[in-house]
């Protein structure tokens, strides 16, 4: 029997310049705000995918190009009910969906799956495999994964600030979560050394639309159990929060983050959707939560 899909609709394009710009497009109206009518078009949970993908745009505006059928490059609507206030986490949990994804067609290799904040999905070895070279910044660890969400304005801004969840998906924000995932690429074509592809870690290439598949039913999934949660995965037993805790490569990792306020140095500790550090030594030691930035690692804390 054929599972069901998870996408309420799903349209495959041969070629375009970003599937997140042109899904962004089709989801506003002039100003740039959602556009209810254009929306109903792009339900919850539908997705565009590009088999080529020229102008792949990721956080902090970096692009990208992606060959044919090298990788997967798709982006996914959610209208989530959860409050505007709670919007911070989605990244993580698409990240968490992508890694669930992911792991399965790496347990033969030696590598498992894992999160890297704010919206990588990377690569670590296991100790049944040698650890490969490291790279500044990245230590052994490789991306194989990108994530980037973008919310689409309500007119008048009025998701800004909201503390209540929307009654109807037709009333709820709509993001656009957007997934670049390495398949097939050779070493040699990988963009950076801290890159890696299934290929290239010795997995066997799965079917880019098997793939997506797999991010969108794990995605359905966690999205259901974040909803439940009222959009707080740390609400009743917590669970969700230990899923997305546990995933999080980057917690017990000395960093460094680059962000719109500066450079800060400390020990990851906790996501709050923030990455939590703590800073300093001894009776000077602090917790800072930061909330956007580049993340650096210089070296396993402990």
């Amino acid at each position: 029997m054929t599972a069901r899909s998870p996408f309420s609709r799903l349209v495959v394009v041969e070629r375009t310049g970003s599937t997140n710009t042109d899904l962004r497009r089709a989801l506003t109206g002039p100003d740039g705000a959602l556009d209810p009518a254009a929306a109903a078009a792009w339900p919850h949970l539908s997705a565009l995918r590009a088999l080529t993908q020229t102008a792949g745009r990721g956080r902090a505006d970096h692009t990208w190009t992606t060959p044919p059928t090298g990788a997967l490059t798709a982006s996914i609507v959610v209208r989530p009910l959860v409050p505007a206030a709670s919007l911070a986490w989605l990244p993580l949990l698409a990240g968490l969906a992508v890694a669930r994804a992911l792991a399965p067609r790496l347990e033969s290799t030696g590598w498992s799956a894992a999160t890297k904040w704010p919206n990588d999905v990377v690569a670590v070895p296991t100790p049944a495999v040698s650890a490969p070279a490291e790279v500044p910044g990245w230590g052994s660890s490789r991306k194989v994964a990108g994530i980037l969400t973008e919310l689409i304005g309500a007119p008048g801004g009025s998701e800004a600030s909201g503390s209540a969840a929307a009654a109807h998906r037709g009333e709820a924000p709509a993001v656009v979560v957007g997934i670049g995932i390495n398949l097939a690429q050779p070493a040699a074509q990988l963009p950076v050394p801290w890159a890696a592809s299934l290929a290239s870690l010795g997995a066997p290439v799965p079917a880019a639309a098997e793939v997506l598949e797999d991010c969108g039913r794990h995605l359905a999934e966690l999205l259901a159990a974040w909803e439940a949660s009222s959009g707080d995965p740390d609400a009743g037993a917590g669970a969700l929060g230990v899923q997305l805790r546990g995933a999080c490569a980057t917690l017990g990792q000395s960093v460094r983050v680059t962000g719109p306020g500066g450079v800060v140095t400390g020990t990851a500790v906790d996501l709050a959707p923030g990455l939590v550090l703590q800073v300093g030594d001894g009776a000077g030691t602090r917790r800072v939560v930061v909330t956007a930035g580049d993340v650096t690692t210089v070296r396993a804390a402990g």
